[in-house]
């Protein structure tokens, strides 16, 4: 399940890993990692923010912070022959900025767009997402946008957030970790929503991007784990 994956080098504060985080939206993720970095001694930076949504408040976010922010909207339909070409066409947009400022790691937050194989292959272990599902051995237990609705139609009694490395299917990669919150009798689909991005999200996922900056992200040859 882990062949194939090449993480990031180990960094330090002095020689930090460069960061490049995909959005789609206000980007609430993205400022608790913002935050994180300015407020922590960390072995790693955020150096662009790139959005595929030209008018976002992510973008706003990490101006604030002073961290480049480059929206690449998706390219006109009618300019291509296919669905994929203009995916791919998109895609090559996104890795010139990625490119252009020396991104080590791809971090997902919130990015609302499926990365092709010709994206992925030559980056795996070094493209992180974040999803709010607990993970089974198939990846995601509810994959998808709807995972909390899905949860809730299911009639569970607990779900949670997964810090996962991005793989060629949808939220299936392999997991670094997982935290878990019950879910109460009165939770909705946005208040669930909610408690999950402040319970968990938006702590573990910093945390996790310290793991791998700092290389204590291991492999045991079937799955990942973080050490102390």
């Amino acid at each position: 399940m882990v062949d194939g994956y090449i993480l990031p080098r180990i960094a330090t504060a002095s020689d930090p890993l460069r960061l490049g985080i995909l959005i789609s939206g206000s980007g609430t993720g993205l400022e608790s990692l913002l935050c994180h970095q300015r407020d922590n001694t960390c072995a790693h930076e955020s150096v662009v923010v790139i959005s595929d949504q030209p008018d976002v408040l992510g973008l706003k976010r990490a101006q604030k912070h002073a961290v480049e922010a480059v929206p690449v909207p998706l390219l006109h339909s009618l300019e291509f022959e296919s669905a994929t070409a203009r995916r791919r066409a998109h895609e090559l947009q996104v890795e010139a900025v990625l490119a252009e400022h020396c991104v080590e790691l791809i971090v997902c937050s919130g990015y609302m767009r499926i990365l092709t194989a010709q994206f992925l292959t030559p980056r795996l272990g070094r493209v992180v997402n974040i999803h709010p599902s607990l993970w089974g051995e198939d990846g995601a237990i509810y994959p998808g946008v709807h995972g909390i609705r899905d949860c809730l139609t299911a009639g569970e009694t607990a779900t949670g957030a997964s810090v996962h490395f991005v793989s060629i299917g949808v939220d299936d990669g392999p997991l670094i970790a997982s935290e878990m919150i019950t879910i109460r009798s009165a939770d909705t689909e946005e208040s669930l929503a909610a408690r999950v991005r402040v319970e968990i999200e938006h702590r573990l996922y910093p945390q996790v991007i310290d793991a791998l900056a700092e290389g204590r992200v291991k492999s045991d040859g079937i799955q990942f784990h973080i050490t102390s």
